[in-house]
């Protein structure tokens, strides 16, 4: 059924539902790990959803499906950070009285929070500068948890294409880290 949807330059309503079916889970997992907020993350969905529909008909390699979606999902949701500059709400009750300990305390959290907010947003912007077959096997391997063999199978690929340009991935994106000055302080963490 999926071949069918896929050679057809634009699928109709039902088989539309059904590629949303298939790739609802994926797109909710790619979007909520980098909003982190489940209104946000469903708001990028239905985005990603509209892209794809609007889009069908320019995909070149319909096989690669998934990491097509995957890709719009993730820029989707970055613009919608980007648009909403959303904020980390660590305290929803402001009248809640501290003691001068609790407050140090909170203040270390706060930043603490802040700092790897930060930290995963220069990765993702750093991630989304490199080319899209990097992008895809880094996205495959550490958002949707895939093993070498599984993103192999994914993108019709042998298990040490994937290893080198995984290799080369966390190659390149280290570094641009630490060449670009603004975002050289995220330091290592890549392997």
């Amino acid at each position: 059924m999926l071949k069918k949807i896929l050679k057809k330059a634009q699928p109709t309503e039902e088989e539309f539902r059904l590629l949303y079916d298939m790739f609802y889970s994926r797109v909710y997992r790619d979007v909520f790990f980098i909003v982190r907020d489940p209104y946000i993350a469903q708001d990028a969905l239905q985005e990603t959803f509209i892209k794809v529909y609007k889009y069908l008909n320019r995909i070149d390699d319909r096989e690669k499906m998934g990491a097509w979606i995957s890709t719009i999902a993730t820029r989707t949701a970055i613009d919608i950070l980007r648009k909403r500059k959303v904020g980390v709400e660590i305290y929803p009750d402001k009248d809640i009285e501290r003691d001068a300990e609790m407050e140090e305390g909170f203040e270390k959290e706060i930043e603490q929070l802040v700092e790897n907010q930060v930290k995963k947003d220069t990765l993702i912007w750093k991630i989304e500068e490199l080319k899209p077959e990097y992008r895809e096997v880094i996205l495959l391997k550490h958002i949707h948890e895939m093993s070498i063999k599984e993103i192999a199978v994914t993108l019709v690929l042998t298990e040490s294409t994937v290893k080198t340009r995984l290799h080369r991935a966390r190659r390149v994106l280290k570094e641009r880290i630490e060449t670009d000055k603004k975002s050289r302080w995220i330091g290592g963490g890549i392997s």
